[in-house]
């Protein structure tokens, strides 16, 4: 499954959220990587590193909009993780638990992946989906080899929704 939908967000949203990338940015400059990563339960406390009013554009993000759209596909989800990729290149990769699997080698996986386009460049940011089989939970060892990947280029407001241990790039 490989689900696009554009012109997603209203522009207020997608403003804020535009917002908090550069916010998250400045924190990078500050925090190791395990830091940026915000952990947004449905219930109880939040785990992240933003400032309260960031927090609270990622759950409006969260809570209002993605969690009624992927419900269909994850109904069972308890939570969600979020972090900003902006302008950088990042590596064929399988969304995870990165600091379970350093410490044990098992993919813990998310129940759905997603990318989200709050502001795009005129190079760059293209999603690379390959075709491999999914890697499953708690399964060991290197990223599966593949042959072809589906190309999604980026546009503005636009969100990618695919499914877990899928193999992924995001072009420079």
């Amino acid at each position: 499954m490989l689900h696009i939908v554009d012109n997603w967000l209203p522009e207020t949203l997608l403003q804020s959220l535009r917002d908090l990338c550069v916010a998250h940015g400045a924190l990078k400059q500050n925090l190791d990587s395990d830091a940026l990563f915000s952990w947004r339960p449905d219930s109880g406390r939040a785990r992240s590193s933003h400032a309260p009013e960031q927090q609270a554009a990622m759950d409006t993000y969260l809570h209002q909009h993605l969690r009624p759209l992927v419900s269909p596909w994850c109904p069972q989800a308890t939570g969600a993780e979020w972090w900003c990729n902006t302008n950088n290149h990042l590596d064929w990769h399988i969304d995870k638990d990165e600091v379970s699997y350093r410490e044990n080698g098992r993919y813990s996986l998310p129940l759905l992946s997603t990318v989200f386009y709050p502001h795009v460049s005129c190079a760059g940011g293209e999603l690379l989906v390959a075709d491999n089989p999914p890697v499953t939970q708690e399964q060991t060892g290197p990223p599966p080899h593949f042959r072809s990947v589906i190309s999604v280029p980026p546009v503005l407001n636009r969100l990618v929704i695919f499914p877990p241990g899928s193999c992924t790039e995001l072009t420079p």
